[in-house]
């Protein structure tokens, strides 16, 4: 299930050498999911198994949780302390953040001057929307009351840098009055800041009143907008475009077309996954949420081991799925479950247990009607291969199950109810599940186990793009970054997308949503297609094929490799490969070399002539508008840069036919001009 040595897999062949033939042919005779699952759990074998010894062996670097520790925040909170002593701003903005991930959740006075040393860390970074967020929450907390006129005066000097003038004149009377309880400052200071304050508030008025009272500016969006769509939704798959139609036949299975023609640069989907897991390499430097990159990170209540970009990531994912998750994340992690086992569980974990027992009973009719990505019927008819499985198969999946399934347990899942005390390690000295949730065992366990079929073949990466620091007042020049697998997710309607080794899209990120966009024109009926890994202008047909038939169970049939184009680097540049342009339509190539000296070619299929005088005349621009594009591309201006290379493949369209390498150039650039739109974080 995951490449990384963990304690499943010593479980996992425990479990397979104590199970006598008898079980295992019991086991290879059930028919659904849920029996599957029930059986093992029920068996002395499972029941009996202690992971404590696997787990101690796992945890070379000690304890396997980390707890709250005010301690340890006390220590962070010095060094950061020490860091503002020599002036180090951004190192102390980094250890006031890792201290806050371990101020226990009932001390709020220390969390609350936590926030305040932050925002002034911040405020000298001159990152003025997160120091006003974070004395914000500073605010909320029990700030000591003789200390609050300073967050009142930085809040104040803040809004006047950002021109919220009207916003500023309250906070300069909030220093005032805060003045009053400031019992420790000597009088002389106190009567100067009073009148500076004064001072201020006189200027300020008069100012907004010769200006006629304008409103502040709006704050400066932190996260990027939500993605829209332009033109109209698929009535019936509201998260595509009505560009696109799944259609469905008996080989393909569901699969995307184009209901007009498309042009390149089009955007024909925009989802939000039904369900996402960060990996936990990044839990500490990007939100479990919405898997963005979090300078300025606000940690979870209960437990030290993630952080969110914001109170509505936080809040969303406290309602919902971290509650029980909290817990439960280390040893996920150290199990080496791979993030798709994760995702399994997370698909359950986000709702409650009455969802999944009042939507149970009509699981196995088709959904009709409007398919929502949210709907988790619609996941579970995705392509799950069940038939072809072997026994093998599912005996390793329902393994994992029942270890997912000890957890949902501990985590109070069945109850309805997050667990409030830390685990103690000895709960798993046993696998076996109390009586009480046997039919939470078959029904949860059932769905499980199905996720993990669907996600084999369903599941997507996350990725942002990693970029070098820009030099001051030059653009972050993204398309040079590097592409980092983050999270993975489930995206619904994406996934109804089948494969093409010359995809016909790019898919990129912006928060949680994925955007996918043409790189291509597509014309009317044409499938569009994406890319499941291998692309042929890479990687050699053979591997392609072997490649995608064990990871996805199917032999590609597409173009490249139905005619066997060749890869990029051997592609011959010795003659041009023209479109017949016959009266009728010919689906033809006629190959032109380079030193041809007649403008009108017969083609060998339908005996009409072809103008290549024509065609030639209009690929003229091409040369100067992909300098153009590349000249933008290099600047950063990514807008300008895609304009330019969609001009010039309509040129190439009118005129010539695919492999050939100036037309997989312009694409292959389109691409990356359209992944400079997505997440990245500068490192």
């Amino acid at each position: 299930m995951s490449d990384k040595e963990g304690f499943f897999i010593k479980f996992h062949e425990k479990i397979n050498h104590s199970l006598d033939d008898v079980s295992k042919n019991n086991f290879a005779n059930l028919e659904s999911n849920s029996k599957r699952v029930s059986y093992l759990c029920s068996l002395p074998a499972v029941k009996s198994y202690d992971l404590t010894c696997d787990i101690s062996k796992c945890s070379t670097d000690g304890e396997i949780f980390e707890k709250k520790d005010l301690e340890k925040a006390h220590q962070l909170k010095e060094e950061g302390n020490k860091a503002v002593q020599k002036g180090d701003w951004a190192k102390a903005l980094e250890f006031y953040s890792q201290a806050m991930l371990f101020v226990p959740h009932k001390d709020t006075d220390e969390l609350s001057i936590l926030y305040a040393n932050r925002s002034a860390a911040l405020s000298h970074l001159e990152q003025y929307e997160d120091t006003l967020s974070d004395i914000k929450r500073c605010l909320s907390l029990a700030y000591p009351r003789h200390l609050r006129y300073k967050v009142y005066e930085r809040r104040a000097r803040t809004l006047l840098i950002v021109k919220r003038h009207q916003e500023a004149i309250t906070a300069f009377q909030d220093t005032i009055t805060a003045l009053d309880e400031a019992n420790n400052l000597n009088k002389e200071k106190r009567q100067k800041m009073r009148t500076d304050a004064k001072l201020m508030l006189e200027i300020l008025n008069k100012g907004i009143t010769l200006a006629g009272n304008p409103k502040d500016p709006e704050p400066l969006r932190k996260t990027p907008p939500k993605p829209k769509l332009p033109g109209k939704n698929n009535p019936q798959y509201p998260a595509a475009s009505d560009a696109i139609q799944i259609d469905y036949d008996e080989a393909k299975g569901r699969y995307a077309t184009a209901a007009r023609d498309i042009q390149a640069g089009e955007t024909l989907l925009i989802e939000k996954p039904f369900s996402g897991v960060l990996l936990g390499e990044y839990s500490k430097t990007h939100c479990q949420n919405c898997f963005i990159k979090c300078p300025v990170p606000i940690p979870c209540p209960r437990c030290p081991n993630v952080i969110f970009c914001s109170e509505k990531c936080s809040d969303a994912a406290q309602k919902t799925y971290h509650s029980y998750e909290c817990q439960i994340l280390p040893l996920l992690w150290k199990s080496g479950c791979s993030i798709t086992c994760h995702i399994a569980l997370r698909m359950i974990t986000q709702h409650k247990k009455d969802y999944f027992n009042e939507i149970i009973s009509n699981f196995e009719e088709k959904p009709s009607g409007i398919y929502k990505t949210g709907d988790y019927k619609n996941i579970y008819h995705l392509v799950a291969h069940e038939d072809k499985r072997t026994k093998q198969d599912f005996l390793h999946r329902t393994q994992m199950t029942a270890f997912l399934l000890k957890l949902l347990e501990m985590s109070g899942y069945f109850d309805n109810k997050p667990r409030e005390k830390s685990i103690d390690t000895n709960e798993l000295k046993t696998l076996g599940i109390d009586e009480k949730y046997k039919d939470d065992v078959a029904l949860i366990g059932g769905l499980i186990l199905k996720n993990l079929q669907v996600l084999q073949f369903n599941a997507h990466e996350v990725f942002e793009l990693q970029c070098p620091k820009p030099r001051v007042g030059n653009n972050v020049i993204k398309h040079t970054g590097k592409s980092v697998f983050l999270a993975g997710a489930v995206f619904p309607t994406l996934a109804l997308f089948n494969h093409s080794c010359d995809p016909g899209v790019v898919r990129y990120f912006c928060g949680p949503y994925i955007v996918v966009r043409a790189v291509k024109n597509i014309k009317k009926g044409e499938e569009v297609a994406e890319n499941y890994g291998p692309i042929f202008t890479t990687v050699p047909k053979e591997k392609r094929q072997a490649d995608l038939k064990e990871q996805y169970w199917f032999d590609c049939t597409c173009v490249p490799c139905q005619q066997n184009w060749p890869r990029y680097d051997d592609m011959t540049e010795n003659y041009m490969r023209f479109k017949c342009d016959s009266d009728h339509p010919c689906p033809n190539v006629v190959p032109v070399p380079y030193d041809c000296n007649e403008f009108m070619v017969k083609c060998g299929l339908c005996n009409q002539y072809t103008n290549i005088l024509k065609g030639l005349k209009s690929l003229q621009d091409t040369d100067m508008m992909y300098k153009l594009g590349r000249g933008a591309m290099e600047e950063g201006k990514y807008g300008e840069a895609i304009k330019k290379f969609i001009d010039m493949l309509k040129l190439y369209d009118s005129t010539l036919a695919p492999p050939y390498k100036s037309y997989y150039d312009c694409v292959q650039d389109l691409r990356r001009s359209m992944l400079a739109m997505g997440n990245y974080s500068i490192v």
